[in-house]
């Protein structure tokens, strides 16, 4: 197949990275994958374009006549404020099947554009459950991935003290004031590693609160690093949309401890609890043992999230897509 990736993307993230390592594995399986995106963007695209906004139409007029021009099998759009432009840009033109990936859990507005695209891919139930209101012609779960090869399962015995781990963007909804309410009245047996940076306000304000606490801000680290200095991974997130870096952890080995809002309720092999809930996370932290939950976990992600049992599945939604849109032009053919 010829297939188009879209991602407008300013920076390098979760999303973006997931775009790149779909291109490299559809590449590995036989597939032509062509990447647009910004000119200074993240993933160094082979078709370069301005996408200004999400009403961009310059951008969607280039991307149509290159849409017109390279005759691609499937146009596969990643980011939510990119939806109009592909949608316009494919409007009307037969070839292409149009597929578009949700990643945020807030229901989606809809818009006459989105009656262009064939198929949705939600990476969980409860985001496939938002785009309801559009009445898609097809959606499917397919669930986010990790290279379990890139994440050695490496368990091991607790520090002393034990170490927490938190680690990302550091945002108020991520929990961060939350879980270091935990370690303050966890007490002395623990510490908390933070990893990761942020607004620089919300960072500093942090730093004030943790005075006195055996608390790290470590800033940006080597996640393999970070893994084997932590004992116990937190996400105390507010609400998660997915949450990769659970796969990330229990690839690893390392018992999680997560808020039970969004995919990690899907997700975890671990522990869940309530967001917003220092007490909750404190007596989690507490209650956890080394080694708990963690060949359990390791052998979910393994069935579950590996890229190359992912991937085959996005490949097979491009397929049967396909089936069903050649179908249904079959069917109006007088």
């Amino acid at each position: 197949m010829r297939i188009l990736q879209v991602n407008s993307a300013r920076k390098l993230g979760g999303g973006e990275t997931h775009v790149l390592e779909l291109v490299e594995a559809l590449r590995g399986r036989g597939h032509s994958v062509i990447v647009a995106g910004r000119r200074e963007g993240p993933l160094h695209p082979d078709i370069a374009l301005p996408f200004l906004n999400s009403a961009d139409l310059f951008t969607a007029l280039r991307l149509r006549s290159i849409i017109q021009r390279e005759e691609f099998d499937v146009v596969h759009a990643h980011v939510a404020r990119d939806y109009t432009i592909v949608a316009a840009a494919a409007w009307n033109i037969r070839k292409p099947k149009l597929v578009f990936t949700r990643h945020l859990l807030y229901p989606i507005r809809r818009h006459l554009l989105y009656n262009r695209v064939d198929g949705w891919i939600a990476p969980t139930r409860q985001i496939l459950k938002t785009l309801d209101a559009l009445k898609p012609k097809y959606s499917v779960v397919i669930p986010n991935w990790v290279d379990v090869e890139k994440f050695p399962y490496r368990p091991h015995a607790f520090h002393s003290p034990v170490t927490v781990g938190l680690i990302g963007q550091i945002s108020p909804h991520k929990g961060h004031d939350d879980a270091l309410e935990a370690i303050r009245q966890l007490g002395g047996e623990f510490r908390l590693l933070i990893a990761g940076k942020g607004n620089a306000r919300y960072e500093a304000a942090l730093r004030r609160k943790a005075a006195g606490l055996p608390v790290e801000f470590l800033g940006f680290v080597s996640l393999a690093e970070f893994f084997e200095e932590t004992d116990i991974l937190i996400v105390p997130s507010w609400e998660e949309p997915f949450g990769i870096v659970l796969l990330e952890g229990m690839a690893s080995g390392l018992p999680i401890i997560s808020t039970n809002r969004g995919g990690p309720s899907e997700i975890l092999r671990g522990l869940l609890i309530p967001p917003r809930d220092p007490a909750a996370l404190a007596n989690a932290i507490r209650s956890v043992r080394p080694g708990e939950f963690v060949r359990e976990a390791r052998e979910h992600v393994e069935k579950n999230f590996d890229i190359r049992r992912v991937v085959p599945l996005i490949e097979d939604f491009y397929k049967e897509i396909s089936h069903k849109k050649a179908q249904n032009s079959q069917e109006r053919k007088p």
